[in-house]
């Protein structure tokens, strides 16, 4: 009974795992992910910590928008190897997260989420 349990548990983690990597490629690459200067208004935020970019990227029929603050750097550059990380959905919103190689100072991270 174990036994087909845990073949059970086996089979149940490689279809979840095949539907992860299925939602990732619905994910913008990050070569289409375009940067734009960007500086907050929102006086809670300190500077230089209310300067960074603001991220937009179009695919598969969906316009994506992003920002990080605090940062001098769009982490787009290939040297930063920025990739999709996750992807989840909350409230009929796509968000997906992207990580890179940390610089020597920071690690890139970066949040976009469908429009």
């Amino acid at each position: 009974m174990q036994i087909k349990i845990a073949a059970g548990m086996l089979v149940l983690s490689v279809l979840m795992g095949n539907a992860y990597a299925a939602d990732i490629s619905g994910c913008p690459k990050p070569s289409d992910i375009k940067a734009t200067a960007y500086k907050s208004s929102d006086p809670q935020i300190p500077a230089p910590f209310n300067e960074g970019f603001n991220y937009t990227a179009s695919t598969g029929g969906k316009n994506w928008k992003g920002e990080a603050l605090g940062t001098d750097d769009t982490f787009l550059e290939d040297k930063y190897g920025l990739k999709p990380e996750s992807v989840s959905e909350k409230d009929g919103k796509t968000t997906c997260s992207y990580s890179g190689t940390k610089n020597g100072t920071s690690t890139p991270y970066l949040k976009l989420i469908a429009q």
